[in-house]
């Protein structure tokens, strides 16, 4: 058969590329082979990997900082955290696959309380977490962790779903548990502590007339408060801790506060305080009337007061305190009343305070100047 004149080839030709162009396929389209639905399948599986790559990668490096300014995915989140023996506290939110922020909260165990709160919602309302650690135990203090969670709320200006739901059923709980009166034996249990009855039930000593321990010479002229003098006063409350399997040392005395030391059984007794303001507190302020303003246990060793030490001891929370929008410096220590400079929420002032005066008995009171 002849063949067509070269001109008309070509017209057979372009028509031919035109028409497959309008279909979407190439001219070698049809030597190119089709890919099966197998194959198709382990493409999205190997997407899928990718993403989980990604996702772990960005919860492994929010789990380092923690710092509240990332929004991970839950489950990677908590892979990362997992193998970690450390329980961290802190403030959490959730959102959900959306990116709505559901839940809001603080938790002495950050990672407990977020894979708890997936496991009872689900991963639609549990898709994504944002957390803010609180390393520094010092500064994981209830006060400051509400707080923040506090700000967190307030920063999204409503109240979230699941807080508002779970706040109305525990309402509710509260209003139908039934009202119920259970009759408690008194306990056989000798007490602990031999001066327990000698304390108020504010937690004061008290102070009455033959009722044991430096009661004969309540009336007796007061000593100077000295090393010393404190120690030997302190002969008459230690048989009564030595038959108990304690003793006391004192360690310090300065500006009115004496701080002492409860060794053996005596210092993780659950009567220690007891022990502290039944015993020991009120025989020396009995034995030195009103030089003894204030009587400390500590557990360790007695940590040196001043200015330089205090300051370097809030460097060791200045990162922390930075975090939540806080700054502070020491100004003055004056006979155990320490002055700092604050600036941030009232709620840290606080806790930085009490975090102090904990490190160092010896402070007798700690006054915040706040700046704007």
């Amino acid at each position: 058969r002849p063949r067509a004149p070269p001109a008309r080839r070509m017209r057979a030709t372009w028509s031919s590329c035109v028409s497959r162009a309008a279909r979407g396929a190439s001219p070698s389209a049809r030597t190119a082979p089709k890919r099966t639905t197998a194959a198709r399948r382990v493409d999205v599986l190997a997407l899928r990997e990718r993403k989980r790559a990604v996702a772990r990668a960005a919860a492994a490096d929010a789990v380092d900082a923690d710092d509240g300014s990332t929004k991970v995915d839950v489950c990677a989140w908590l892979d990362a955290r997992e193998g970690r023996k450390e329980a961290v506290a802190g403030v959490f939110a959730i959102y959900d696959v959306d990116g709505v922020c559901q839940y809001v909260d603080y938790a002495r165990n950050v990672e407990q309380a977020v894979r708890a709160v997936r496991g009872r919602v689900g991963a639609q309302r549990a898709a994504w977490t944002r957390v803010m650690a609180f390393r520094n135990a010092a500064m994981a203090t209830k006060d400051i962790l509400a707080s923040e969670a506090r700000r967190w709320r307030e920063a999204l200006g409503t109240t979230p779903a699941l807080n508002a739901e779970w706040d109305a059923e525990d309402e509710d709980d509260t209003k139908s548990a039934p009202a119920s009166v259970e009759t408690i034996e008194p306990s056989k249990e000798p007490v602990v502590s031999p001066f327990a009855a000698n304390v108020g039930a504010d937690g004061e000593a008290k102070v009455t007339e033959g009722d044991g321990v430096g009661s004969e010479d309540a009336y007796a002229p007061k000593l100077e408060l000295t090393m010393e003098n404190v120690d030997k006063a302190l002969d008459e409350v230690r048989p009564y801790l030595i038959a108990d399997g304690g003793n006391v040392e004192l360690m310090s005395i300065e500006n009115g506060i004496v701080v002492v030391r409860l060794n053996g059984a005596c210092g993780s007794c659950a009567s220690s305080s007891a022990t502290m303001k039944g015993g020991i507190e009120k025989l020396l302020k009995q034995k030195f009337g009103d030089a003894v303003e204030e009587v400390c246990n500590v557990s360790g060793e007695l940590e040196e007061m001043s200015v330089e030490t205090i300051e370097e001891y809030l460097g060791k929370l200045r990162n922390s305190i930075k975090s939540y929008g806080g700054e502070c410096k020491v100004l003055t220590l004056e006979r155990g009343v320490l002055l700092l400079e604050f600036k941030g929420p009232q709620a840290l002032a606080f806790s930085i305070a009490e975090s102090i005066k904990k490190k160092f008995p010896l402070v007798r009171e700690c006054k915040i100047k706040q700046i704007a």
